[in-house]
């Protein structure tokens, strides 16, 4: 009897044994992660280093970069026609000296006049290169009106009006020009607000206006009336497979900005080459008066 006792719990030892060893559900090997491009419903089903961004329309992911490692430089793109004044010449000399002869007769044709100060101006001075762009510069209101460039000579620059006069009636004079009055902040545009009839350069003052303004639902209105989107990753600032060199720095959405004139000319023209002889494409530091490159993410 013993013996019979022994062998079944021999028996049942070694089917306990072989139970343990079998495999369990826990010991499945895990399912292939995705690569980059592949679908995904959430990171985890990406690859390291991969985020899972969501595809409009879709109902899952794809796997992505999830961190741009682009450093900002502090840098705009811009197409300029100029880097110094000499540049907007569009004449040689020997055809200027002739203008030139031609404007200083008794009569003083207007013509010739009109075309020396619009195409010679840089001889004297008159023609600048301002941020890539050429720009005439005066000295008084006639230099204006002789070359047709307003009627108005302001700080150096013609325009067409420095007081409500110069405008027909109606029309007040803004930033040297006649614009049509307002009556209310949305016949403005961009964050301009109408102020006594006029649309005067502002900011944003709500956290709704930017968010409208952005597309951007946690968008805020931050300090100098500039637009803020917060972020924690970089994909809620730009896609990765559309890229347009905005990043999440320090909490912020922000352009990152250029390195070199070539990143500019990729971006900005690539093949198309519809840029004109005078018109060039250039990596520059941030123009004071437009602030920061590029658009809004």
């Amino acid at each position: 009897m013993r013996r019979v006792l022994a062998a079944l719990l021999l028996v049942v030892g070694l089917v306990a044994l072989g139970s343990s060893n079998a495999c369990s559900d826990d010991d499945r090997a895990p399912s292939r992660v995705s690569r980059r491009g592949e679908a995904c419903q959430v990171t985890s089903d990406c690859a390291d280093g991969l985020s899972c961004m969501p595809v409009p329309g879709g109902a899952g992911g794809l796997c992505v970069t999830g961190v741009f490692r682009i450093e900002p430089t502090g840098k705009e793109c811009a197409i300029v026609e100029c880097s110094l004044g000499a540049d907007c010449c569009e004449t040689p000399k020997e055809r200027c000296a002739e203008l030139f002869a031609l404007c200083q007769t008794d009569a003083g044709a207007r013509d010739a006049c009109d075309a020396y100060d619009r195409l010679c101006g840089c001889e004297r001075g008159e023609r600048v290169c301002s941020f890539g762009r050429c720009e005439s510069r005066c000295t008084d209101d006639f230099e204006c009106t002789r070359s047709s460039g307003g009627r108005r000579c302001a700080g150096g620059t013609c325009v067409a009006c420095a007081f409500e006069d110069d405008c027909p009636a109606g029309r007040p004079c803004v930033n040297g020009k006649c614009t049509p009055p307002c009556s209310a902040d949305g016949d403005c545009a961009g964050f301009d607000r109408c102020v006594d009839g006029k649309c005067l350069p502002s900011g944003c003052l709500t956290d709704r206006e930017c968010v409208a303004a952005t597309r951007k639902v946690d968008a805020r209105c931050g300090t100098a009336g500039r637009c803020i989107v917060p972020c924690q990753t970089d994909l809620e600032c730009d896609n990765p497979t559309a890229f347009s060199f905005f990043a999440c720095i320090q909490n912020e959405c922000t352009y990152v900005g250029c390195e070199t004139d070539k990143d500019c000319s990729l971006l900005l023209v690539g093949d198309a080459g519809f840029l004109s002889p005078k018109q060039h494409v250039v990596c520059r530091e941030k123009n004071p008066v437009t602030g920061v490159g590029g658009t809004t993410p």
